[in-house]
C-alpha cells in the first residue's frame, strides 16, 4: 500500500473537498509519493482575466480499478488548497473514451451513481482479481461517496464499513476533533427501475445530485453511461459466479 494512504493529509482533503490546514506543498509532495504507483498527469488550462490570456498548471492522479478485459473504473482526483475534485469515469478499453459517472466538487456536484449492491460486488470482484486493491479498505473509501443512499439502513451500513476501512489503515477513529468519512441520504431520492435506462438514482423534484436518472439522459451537464454500465456489471458478476 502506497504510504500516502496511511494520513490523514490525504484522507481530509479527498473526503472534503477542502484541504483545511494541508498545505500546497504537502499536497505536492503527496502527488510525488502517489506517482510511484499511479499516473499522475500534469495538466494546463488557458483562460482569460482582464483582458489578458493566462495558464494555471495544476496535476490529477488516476485510481483505477479494473473491471474486466473491457471496463475500467478511474478516479480522477485533484488535489488544489483553494478546493479539490474527484470524478469517477468508466473507461471502454477497446475504444479508449471515458464516460463520466459522477464528481466531487465545491460547487455544483453530481456524485450519486452507485447502488449499495454494486458497489460491494465491486469490492468482491477487485479483491479476487486486482492486486492493487485485494484488501478491500482503499477502494471502499475512495469510492463510497459515489454511493446512492435511499434510506437509513443504507447509510448505516455503508458508513459502519467506511469507519471500520478508516480505521484499519491505522487512522484515528471517528470521533470529535477526528475526520470522519461524510456520508449522506439526499431527501427524497430512491433507486428505481427504468425500462429504457435500468436502475436509476432519481427525486420527483430536479435530480441535482445524480447524473443517473431520466432527467439527464439527454442533459448537457452529462449523460450517465447507462448501457455500458450495464454491460459492465453483467460482466463482473458472471465473473464472480464462475468462481
Amino acid at each position: 500500500m502506497n504510504p500516502v494512504f496511511a494520513t490523514q493529509a490525504f484522507w481530509q482533503p479527498y473526503l472534503t473537498c477542502e484541504p483545511e490546514n494541508v498545505l500546497e506543498e504537502e499536497l505536492a509532495a503527496q502527488l510525488d509519493r502517489l506517482r510511484s504507483d499511479y499516473v499522475v498527469r500534469d495538466e494546463k488550462i488557458t483562460y482569460d482575466y482582464a483582458g489578458e490570456q493566462r495558464t494555471a498548471e495544476y496535476r490529477v492522479v488516476e485510481f483505477p480499478f479494473a473491471c474486466g478485459e473491457r471496463f475500467t473504473l478511474v478516479v480522477e482526483y485533484q488535489p488544489d488548497v483553494s478546493g479539490c475534485d474527484k470524478n469517477l469515469f468508466l473507461v471502454d478499453v477497446r475504444s479508449g473514451k471515458k464516460h463520466q459517472m459522477g464528481w466531487w466538487d465545491l460547487a455544483r456536484w453530481h456524485p450519486y451513481c452507485l447502488r449499495p449492491d454494486e458497489l460491494d460486488d465491486l469490492l468482491e470482484f477487485w479483491r479476487r482479481w486486482d492486486d492493487r486493491w485485494e484488501t478491500g479498505e482503499l477502494p471502499l473509501l475512495l469510492l463510497c461517496q459515489f454511493v446512492g443512499l435511499a434510506d437509513s439502513k443504507d447509510l448505516q451500513a455503508l458508513q459502519t464499513k467506511a469507519d471500520d476501512a478508516y480505521r484499519t489503515l491505522g487512522l484515528p477513529a471517528p470521533g470529535p476533533g477526528q475526520l470522519s468519512v461524510r456520508l449522506h441520504v439526499p431527501e427524497n431520492y430512491r433507486w428505481e427501475t427504468d425500462d429504457e435506462l435500468g436502475w436509476v438514482f432519481t427525486s420527483d423534484e430536479y435530480c441535482c445530485y445524480s447524473l443517473r436518472n431520466r432527467p439527464h439522459a439527454d442533459s448537457d451537464e452529462g449523460r450517465f453511461p447507462f448501457a455500458l454500465f450495464r454491460e459492465m456489471m453483467a460482466d463482473v458478476r458472471e465473473h464472480l459466479r464462475g468462481g
